[in-house]
């Protein structure tokens, strides 16, 4: 009788540590870059109007300091948490990292210029052709970025699907969210949270 007891003891011990582990998943992402430089990684949406505050008042001086000067790596995962159109942008994006990267920061630039009301399917590919078109590239880029972006279970849409899950896996519950080295930046709206960690 005695080792039954100790034994469902045992069993709901197991029980609680698990559920208590499930529970406290803390939100995650690499710490670092390859090549040791500092990592930002901004998880967005370009739906998201709290997304554009970032891209509107932080990425200016963040660009201007750090990406520009090659001082940091920065990475935008595309949530995509605010309807298809939000994935087809992301599509869009994936495709111009791929073929034209110099010209990513350019194209979330303009994006986020569009943004409007975030129940409204505004994503359109038109919009996104318009926008491909302005880019500082060659006609042959911008052909390949747009077929890439339009094509299923291309690259860019693989991409896109990959940035979903990784944001489900990295328990991101909202957008924006801004890591830096692994570490969260609590206040992602000011520049001078972004740069205690730069």
């Amino acid at each position: 009788m005695k080792k039954l007891i100790f034994i469902g003891a045992g069993i709901i011990c197991l029980i609680i540590i698990v559920v208590a582990c499930s529970r406290n998943k803390k939100e995650t992402t690499p710490a670092h870059t390859k090549n040791g430089k500092i990592l930002i990684v901004e998880y967005g949406d370009y739906k998201c109007p709290y997304c554009k505050k970032i891209e509107d008042n932080v990425m200016p001086i963040i660009k201007k300091d750090y990406i520009d000067t090659n001082r940091v790596e920065y990475q935008f995962i595309n949530a995509s948490f605010l309807g298809k159109d939000s994935l087809m942008g992301s599509r869009a994006g994936n495709a111009i990292q791929s073929i034209a990267p110099k010209e990513y920061l350019t194209f979330q630039k303009n994006i986020y210029a569009h943004q409007q009301e975030e129940k409204k399917h505004w994503i359109t590919e038109t919009l996104l052709d318009k926008e491909i078109d302005q880019l500082n590239i060659s006609q042959k880029q911008k052909d390949r970025i747009k077929k890439e972006y339009k094509t299923k279970n291309s690259d860019a849409w693989k991409e896109a699907e990959k940035q979903k899950k990784l944001t489900k896996e990295n328990h991101i519950q909202s957008v924006p969210t801004v890591f830096i080295n692994g570490k969260k930046v609590e206040d992602p709206y000011k520049v001078k949270e972004w740069k205690q960690y730069l």
